[in-house]
């Protein structure tokens, strides 16, 4: 019998790196360590990954026409069979370098017409006949067809539940799960980070994550030959 090992992979947009996104992430990791996982934890802010510009040469190519390491991480992403997402809540929203990082998905995730770069010169009338045209083949790729994705959000002050940070938050993630076509599994989100006395509460999450790394499928077992 083969075995064919599994991947989980950690991307997280949080300059603290030993903070509670990168801690919660490190948790999954060891309960899917016992289950045979191999992984790997990326922080963005390792990375060197420019702005998305709008000019649609990903449409054409189907890569970025700008040379750093959004592509290396993506293929990473490719490779992996569980995806972590963490984010701390920055402006009711995700941190602005996870931001980024899910624009310059356009043309690596998504399939677009490639006379899109051109769109803007066309009149009302073509740019209708071309998005027409467009929607038979347009939408997700292939290449994360149901993977599995597991979200992070920590909130550092009390009560952004409340105040629609945490949900838009949450939204922006499921978007971007929905837009690869992949498989949303589970999500772990932590409010009021800055009382340290909710040192229970954050026990409790690390434990938490624990379980849901132990939850996940064993690697699998296939016939040689």
């Amino acid at each position: 019998m083969k075995i064919e090992n599994k991947k989980i992979m950690a991307i997280i947009g949080t300059h603290r790196k030993r903070g509670l996104v990168s801690s919660l992430a490190e948790k999954i990791f060891e309960g899917a360590k016992e289950k045979g996982y191999s992984t790997e934890l990326i922080n963005l802010y390792d990375y060197n990954i420019n702005y998305c510009i709008g000019c649609w040469s990903c449409a054409k190519s189907g890569k970025c026409f700008q040379n750093d390491d959004f592509e290396l991480i993506f293929n990473k992403m490719k490779e992996s069979d569980v995806i972590i997402i963490g984010s701390p809540v920055y402006w009711g929203n995700i941190s602005g370098i996870m931001k980024n990082f899910f624009d310059r998905h356009t043309g690596y995730a998504m399939k677009i017409p490639p006379n899109m770069n051109e769109c803007y010169k066309m009149s009302t009338w073509s740019k209708l006949k071309t998005g027409i045209s467009a929607l038979k083949n347009f939408g997700p790729k292939k290449e994360f067809e149901n993977k599995e994705f597991i979200l992070i959000i920590a909130a550092t002050i009390p009560f952004k539940h409340l105040m629609g940070d945490v949900p838009n938050t949450l939204k922006a993630m499921k978007t971007y799960v929905k837009k690869l076509n992949g498989k949303l599994v589970d999500t772990l989100i932590f409010n009021d980070t800055l009382f340290k006395f909710k040192k229970k509460k954050e026990v409790k999450m690390m434990n938490k994550a624990y379980k849901i790394g132990k939850s996940l499928k064993n690697n699998i077992y296939t016939q040689e030959g």
